[in-house]
C-alpha cells in the first residue's frame, strides 16, 4: 500500500500540550484515531486563541476557516496517561487556503502521528471561500 509521506518544517509556529484522558482510549487500549483528529482541531483552535482569534472569526468579522482535506500518518501508539505535544507549522499558502501541518509526540519524544489539514478561509454569511484574511497573514508571519 502506498502511503503519503509528510514532512514537518524545522520551526513550529505553535506548540500545544494535551493530556490523554481515560475516555480517549479505545478498545485497542491506545489513543483512538477519532480522538487524535479532535486533538488536532483543539491545537489549531488553541493557536488561534493565543492571538485572540477564533476559527469562526479569523478576520474579526464573519470569515473563519473550514477543513477541506486531511491526511494523517499514524506512527506509534499513545496510552493513558501520556502527555502529548502537538506542534503546528504552516505549509503552502494559497489564495484562499493554507496547509497546517501537525506533529504529535509523546513526552518520551516518540512520534505518534503526522498530519496535514487543508484549511479554506470561509465567509460564514455568504457561505463562500474567500481570500486569506490579513489577520491570518500577520499571525502566520507571512506579512
Amino acid at each position: 500500500m502506498a502511503r503519503v509521506q509528510l514532512e514537518f518544517p524545522a520551526d513550529p509556529v505553535f506548540s500545544h500540550r494535551q493530556a490523554l484522558r481515560i475516555s480517549d482510549i479505545n478498545y485497542g487500549q491506545h489513543l483512538g484515531h477519532d480522538t487524535l483528529v479532535s486533538f488536532l482541531h483543539e491545537a489549531r483552535c488553541s493557536w488561534l486563541a493565543s492571538a485572540e482569534i477564533t476559527e469562526l472569526s479569523i478576520d474579526g468579522g464573519t470569515v473563519g476557516w473550514v477543513v477541506a482535506d486531511m491526511i494523517v500518518n499514524y506512527r506509534k501508539e499513545a496510552f493513558y496517561p501520556d502527555q502529548l505535544t502537538i506542534d503546528l507549522a504552516l505549509g503552502e499558502l494559497g489564495r484562499k487556503g493554507v496547509e497546517v501541518l501537525h506533529r504529535v509526540t509523546r513526552s518520551d519524544g516518540e512520534l505518534v502521528a503526522m498530519a496535514k489539514t487543508g484549511m479554506v478561509f470561509f465567509d460564514y454569511v455568504s457561505h463562500q471561500a474567500v481570500p486569506v484574511p490579513e489577520n491570518f497573514l500577520r499571525l502566520s508571519g507571512r506579512i
